[in-house]
């Protein structure tokens, strides 16, 4: 069995201004990312930790056919500061465990890690397991806090559901993959799900296996090798490489139940052996890499379907290779421009450029400086490729060319025994500047969220429920009236007693937006103003310096580039027009600007439709284009956020996966 790694945390990190926040209010503090001692360092001291994943102790009950037995150097879990400058790994601890943890991913908060124990015996079970730990938010320490069974034999891959409420494993030797539910602080529960893999195995032979090749590793049984949620979380992707499959399954994030898709699975050429894809940052191309036939795949993806449709094949080795090679890790850059891939034997990283449409040109294949290079990662700002070698016990560091997509080997090697996986925490940038205080479960928190002093909105499509805001208990609910023409209530801001909520038809034709107003005493539907403008689905209002602001979306890649934030008088006549910078752009894709609102500083806060982050803008005094100060990661997903007026840096978002509202605070600066 052959394994690699992929990170969940692809966000870019800047740094930002934060504003002053009132401090005398009453706190209520999540278990999930509830605050530690006080820091005794400043945050902006603090390190960029990596975190290696190991093989720590030797396999036992493994089949014949195992090529790549490692031999359990590893000592756990292997902890590192990161020097930010030179990308040089400095030794800061291991975390013990009696089994290999193999594969590590990270919340978005960056206050949990989880890994993959790739064990076959957990208990009394021949089955794998999969840890939680906490991470300190000074010194990046690792805290244990639970081990549950895995569900299944030999785990080699975890990932986190976007909503952040449930993990996926997937268990190479049984062919199973399983959820596990997150819990509020962070342990893990036992599995709401498990699916076994069935099917034929595909034959011994790759068919694009290069000339001379002798690669056999999966093709002996079902082996589950991957599993990871699309960027919606509607749809689930899991890859077995002995069927030669990746199967597609539809995910229900209350439940956490997983149920065949139409189709239920893509097949891959005979014997190739998928292993590992990623997304492409707009969402509508997939890259899947094969083991064993030693090629990359660009499928396209369609978001809706949750269906792949394979559109190219390149080998992931040079011209006139010939010979035996395992490719193991692909990724995808961070600006979406190059794809990475692995090749274990060959022992290098092939390098693609990515075109205009998607295909794949190679560029270069850079030696790894180790052999048999298990997987590989980014550095949080992009700047660094790590990589994993696992037969030479060292993870090497390598610089990228942003512009060429080349590495060039910076020189410093770090020892670790069978590295596996290598994932970072930005210790400096997310450990006290966003603060949970409360998470409230809420129904209709679908679209958006709004707030006034005593209560809070939780915004569907048609729907709007008022809660208390200290009790958190349901005051009214209000439901708009059939054939009343109100179809997708995008956000709400409550003005003067009156909660003003934009609405459209989209993606209906022709397209018909209107601004609806409802007394915020009592949810009294009081008008519902048509608005003339019909270029742009509008999806959310704001008032700010004595105007009216609105955001217009536009989706898909054609369109989102005419998403556009307009400013009105109090006649609603328009005064201003700005568009969004591309860099929030490629963020917005597939589909578009979701929510805004100004906050206390006077900066303009947006969202997307689903990544956990915000977009901080500046709106200039000249030109035509919002200016990008910086982008936060945020514990919400997207959709409509309000700014609580009554206590001054407290952001109101929601999680529309979990039906949850959630309260946050913006600390004062260090």
């Amino acid at each position: 069995m052959i394994h690699l790694f992929k990170a969940a945390e692809r966000f870019r990190q800047r740094k930002f201004q934060l504003f002053p926040v009132c401090l005398g209010v009453a706190v209520v503090f999540s278990g999930t990312l509830q605050a530690q001692s006080s820091p005794a360092k400043p945050r902006e001291t603090r390190p960029l930790m990596a975190y290696v994943g190991t093989f720590s102790s030797p396999l036992g009950d493994v089949p014949p056919t195992q090529v790549d037995l490692p031999d359990g150097n590893g000592r756990g879990i292997h902890l590192f500061e990161v020097d930010r400058e030179s990308g040089a790994l400095a030794a800061a601890g291991t975390f013990d465990l009696g089994s290999s943890p193999d594969c590590l991913v990270i919340n978005d908060a960056r206050d949990r890690l989880y890994s993959s124990n790739e064990t076959d015996q957990f208990g009394e079970s021949k089955q794998g397991s999969v840890s939680a730990f906490a991470i300190d938010p000074v010194d990046g320490q690792l805290s244990l806090l639970n081990t549950v069974a895995s569900e299944g034999d030999g785990p080699t891959y975890v990932s986190i559901h976007p909503s952040g409420r449930f993990l996926f494993v997937a268990n190479y030797f049984s062919g199973s993959v399983a959820v596990l539910p997150i819990l509020p602080d962070g342990r893990l529960g036992n599995a709401t799900d498990v699916k076994q893999d069935a099917g034929e195995i595909g034959p011994t032979k790759a068919t694009h296996a290069p000339p001379g090749s002798f690669a056999f590793s999966g093709h002996d049984g079902t082996h589950a090798h991957m599993i990871q949620s699309d960027p919606s979380g509607r749809y689930v992707l899991h890859v077995n490489l002995g069927l030669d499959k990746i199967f597609s399954w539809k995910f229900d994030a209350t439940s956490g139940k997983l149920t065949p898709n139409e189709p239920a699975s893509v097949s891959l050429p005979p014997g190739d052996g998928p292993r590992h894809f990623d997304f492409h940052p707009n969402g509508r191309w997939l890259y899947s890499i094969q083991e064993e036939g030693s090629t990359v795949v660009l499928f396209d993806y369609h978001s809706a379907k949750g269906q792949l449709n394979s559109r190219q094949t390149v080998s992931s080795l040079p011209a006139g290779f010939a010979g035996s090679n395992f490719c193991s890790e692909i990724l995808v850059s961070q600006d979406g421009r190059f794809v990475y891939a692995g090749n274990r034997l060959h022992d290098s990283v092939g390098i693609f450029a990515i075109e205009s449409d998607g295909t794949l040109r190679q560029v270069a294949n850079e030696w790894t400086r180790g052999n048999y290079p298990r997987s590989f990662n980014f550095d949080p700002s992009g700047s660094f490729l790590y990589v994993c070698n696992q037969r030479a016990d060292n993870v090497t560091v390598f610089r990228i060319d942003r512009e060429s997509g080349l590495l060039k080997f910076t020189g410093h090697y770090a020892p670790v025994g069978n590295p596996s996986s290598i994932t970072f925490v930005d210790l400096a940038a997310s450990d006290d500047s966003v603060q949970t205080l409360r998470r409230v479960n809420a129904p209709e928190a679908h679209q958006a969220v709004a707030v006034d002093a005593a209560s809070f909105f939780a915004i569907s499509n048609r729907t709007i429920a008022q809660y208390d805001k200290q009790t958190a208990k349901r005051r009214a609910v209000w439901k708009a009236p059939e054939n009343s023409g109100i179809q997708h209530l995008n956000s709400g801001v409550v003005l003067d007693g009156r909660l003003h909520c934009a609405n459209s038809n989209w993606p209906a034709k022709p397209l018909k937006n209107t601004i609806e107003i409802l007394d915020a005493g009592n949810l009294e539907h009081l008008e519902s103003k048509p608005f003339s403008e019909a270029e742009g689905a509008i999806n959310w209002m704001d008032r700010h310096q004595g105007a009216w602001w609105i955001g217009f979306a536009f989706y898909g890649e054609a369109e989102v580039r005419r998403t556009k934030l307009v400013r009105y008088d109090d006649n609603w006549n328009e005064t201003g027009e700005w568009t969004f910078p591309e860099s929030v752009i490629q963020r917005f894709l597939p589909n578009s600007n979701s929510g805004g609102a100004f906050g206390p500083n006077g900066q303009l806060y947006v969202t997307g439709h689903d990544h956990a982050e915000l977009y901080v803008l500046d709106v200039p005094d000249d030109g035509d284009e919002l200016q990008h100060v910086a982008t936060v990661s945020v514990p919400i997903a997207g959709q409509g956020i309000a700014w609580d007026q009554d206590q001054p840096g407290t952001l109101l978002g929601i999680v529309r996966a979990r039906r949850e509202v959630v309260f946050l605070r913006f600390a004062p600066p260090r």
